[in-house]
């Protein structure tokens, strides 16, 4: 009897500190769980604070991060500064386990009891606190017959080829671009590099997010761990994103940035078909990628919606406003960082009762984000939307629509039959169907087994590797004007320019307020066309594919290249030039048009004496960018040579001009060197 009324007491005592503290700090879906549960219950929460206190002195941020602000004129601000050090100590007062802090948000994520939330929610210096999102990860689709490629270009991409040439990809590489000295982070499951199109992969920074050490320390393994991952299907995924936009196995698969510098984050847990996922080690990837290692790109395949058996997304919410991975991809993009996320794939699910022909149910965020690239599927060979209605009308797996729910709006008073959409999701399309490294070893044991499956994952990744060839040919260049280079060139771009001169673009039937959530079922089985001067444009291919497909060329020459790659294999400037003797050396860049199995650079004196022979191996096609500013901010994926002004018999060289000569079986170059004594 004593313990049921100290059990009563204790409910009591939870209701009135819920009564009085919780006001309009509780997120509507938290404070049902609460109510209908335990003082024990255990709930996963982000906690924001109202503010950061007194001013403190801004972190040291990378030196990429903060070259990459500086392009687009950003300066460290407000949310750059740290989160109170006393507001998180009275949050871990309330025995609360903190998870993540974050700046950006002004927020921590902890893991923490009713009854300690009832805590949080009364600390003045707490703002609100909202459940952690929930995540379910598209099941997994069965490898497809890989078809033979049917021509040779000058790099073999074996099967890789249909989806290397849909954005003309090929042509990209063969005018020299590789993604040199270009930071793209991918965000997944894991990644297994000992697979033998990754052997070559530049990795600079990996983390995983699902776990930390003893001691606090991050842990910089992302493979598949036999103490974390129960199989290999944990890193299956994220080791087929990697390469597509990074492998390099000529005749087998070349991704569409070989040369890039790569960032890991193992994010997001593969156990089945319904898990939890925590929103919050996405966002404390995407803080660590931006600012701690100076990422160029994000790309992910994330999708947060609604399902029947976990706390749901509604449709309305897709406003690119709501959830925190949408908002902290839009404050990465504001910090100079190109994000892309997957739209989404409609039926991929084994559960024929949730089959659906409606693309809405699936635009998932962070892919409604208003400032970020969010990529739609077609098919390599005919560019047309992956439907997920099949020509006799079944429902199978396909890609899916937006629009995104803030761009629908009533028209004019009385009119209930129409809607007015003007804000486009997904922005682009790729390749559906990609051919990428499978992860898990052929009967004798190797990591050389390859296979084929379709899904808007890979074409994100595809397509961030892309972004990755445009900003190394435009250092310059933010993530608005890699944006803007994309849609410029899109197939689908006339019908854009077309469907913004209508007043009235798709007529559908609105749902009741304040959600509406539109009828969108005519978007995967019909057409709207809209004829203007001979030509009809289909008008529902906005939903579907938005600007369409980009041309890599196209994109490329929206302004000047202000990084042109030389036409032959090239010795670049050396630095410094002159060289003091008592400098360490002089570094040697270069650049290959091809790949080499000889790279070869001899030091010769004026008189035609070698003094030096610097044996360089195998190397791959692709370099730093040949100016000298930027060869020496960067690190590029192909390292310079190095002299250290010494002969072959380990000898200090005499002052004196010197040549330095590149052979590399295809050509030779040469560069004149100063050393001063």
């Amino acid at each position: 009897m004593k313990k049921i009324i100290v059990l009563g007491t204790l409910l009591t005592a939870l209701t009135a500190a819920f009564a009085g503290a919780l006001q309009n700090k509780l997120a509507p879906s938290l404070d049902r769980k609460i109510t209908g549960g335990q003082a024990s219950d255990v709930h996963l929460c982000w906690v924001f604070f109202g503010n950061k206190g007194q001013p403190k002195s801004f972190p040291a941020l990378n030196g990429h991060a903060l070259d990459r602000r500086a392009k687009i004129g950003r300066k460290l601000s407000y949310g750059d500064l740290p989160v109170n050090a006393a507001h998180v100590e009275k949050v871990r007062r309330t025995g609360a386990e903190i998870r993540v802090i974050s700046p950006w948000l002004n927020a921590v994520s902890v893991k923490a009891t009713s009854a300690q939330i009832a805590r949080l929610a009364g600390l003045n210096e707490v703002r609100s606190v909202r459940e952690v999102a929930v995540y379910r990860r598209p099941g997994r689709t069965g490898e497809l017959p890989v078809r033979p490629s049917k021509e040779a270009p000058s790099l073999d991409y074996g099967s890789s080829l249909d989806q290397i040439k849909l954005m003309k990809v090929d042509q990209l590489h063969q005018k020299g671009y590789s993604g040199s000295g270009v930071r793209l982070t991918i965000i997944d499951t894991g990644f297994d590099r000992w697979h033998e199109s990754l052997l070559r992969v530049r990795v600079i920074a990996e983390r995983d997010f699902q776990r930390i050490l003893p001691g606090g320390e991050p842990d910089t393994v992302t493979s598949f761990e036999i103490d974390q991952d129960l199989t290999y299907s944990q890193t299956w995924h994220g080791t087929g994103m990697l390469s597509i936009a990074g492998g390099y196995k000529p005749g087998s698969l070349i991704g569409s940035a070989y040369n890039a510098d790569f960032i890991l984050a193992k994010t997001e847990q593969f156990a089945g078909d319904d898990f939890r996922q925590e929103e919050d080690w996405f966002v404390a990837a995407v803080q660590w990628a931006a600012d701690s290692v100076g990422t160029d790109i994000i790309s992910s395949s994330l999708g947060y919606r609604y399902w029947s058996d976990t706390v749901s997304y509604s449709y309305s919410q897709m406003d690119g406003r709501t959830s925190l991975c949408a908002v902290v991809l839009d404050s990465a993009y504001s910090r100079g960082v190109l994000a892309l996320n997957s739209l989404g794939n409609v039926n991929n699910t084994m559960d024929l009762t949730k089959l659906t022909n409606r693309p809405d149910t699936c635009l998932a965020t962070p892919a409604d984000a208003g400032h970020i690239l969010s990529v739609g599927g077609v098919w390599s060979g005919t560019m047309a939307w992956a439907d997920p209605v099949g020509t006799s009308g079944e429902l199978v797996t396909g890609a899916a629509s937006g629009p995104a729910a803030d761009s629908i709006k009533m028209l004019p008073a009385g009119r209930t039959d129409s809607a007015w959409i003007r804000r486009i999701k997904p922005d682009i399309a790729s390749s559906w169907q990609n051919y990428y490294a499978y992860n898990e070893p052929d009967g004798d044991g190797s990591f050389n087994r390859y296979a084929s499956s379709v899904g808007t994952s890979g074409a994100t990744a595809l397509t961030a590797g892309l972004c990755a060839l445009l900003l190394e040919a435009h250092p310059t260049w933010g993530p608005d004007d890699v944006i803007r280079a994309l849609r410029y060139s899109g197939s689908n771009r006339s019908t854009v320019e077309a469907f913004f001169g209508i007043p009235e673009s798709l007529d559908i039937t609105l749902g009741s307020y304040p959600n509406y959530n539109p009828g969108f079922a005519g978007i995967a089985t019909e057409h709207k066309y809209y004829t203007s001067g001979g030509v009809a444009y289909d008008l529902y291919n906005v939903y579907r594919i938005g600007w369409g497909v980009p041309d890599g060329i196209k994109a490329l020459e929206y302004t000047a290249p202000e990084n042109v790659p030389p036409d032959e294999d090239r010795l670049l400037d050396p630095y410094p030039n002159p060289a003091k003797g008592n400098d360490a050396g002089v570094y040697l860049p270069f650049f290959l048009i091809r790949d080499s199995y000889s790279v070869i650079i001899r030091l010769y004196t004026l008189d035609g004496r070698m003094v030096r022979q610097l044996d360089l191996g195998e190397k791959l096609a692709g370099s730093y960018p040949s100016q000298i500013n930027l060869i020496k901010d960067r690190i590029g994926s192909q390292q310079p040579a190095f002299w250290d002004l010494k002969d072959d018999r380990g000898q200090p060289v005499a002052g004196g001009l010197y040549i330095a000569l590149m052979t590399t079986g295809w050509n030779q170059s040469s560069k004149k060197i100063m050393v001063l004594r």
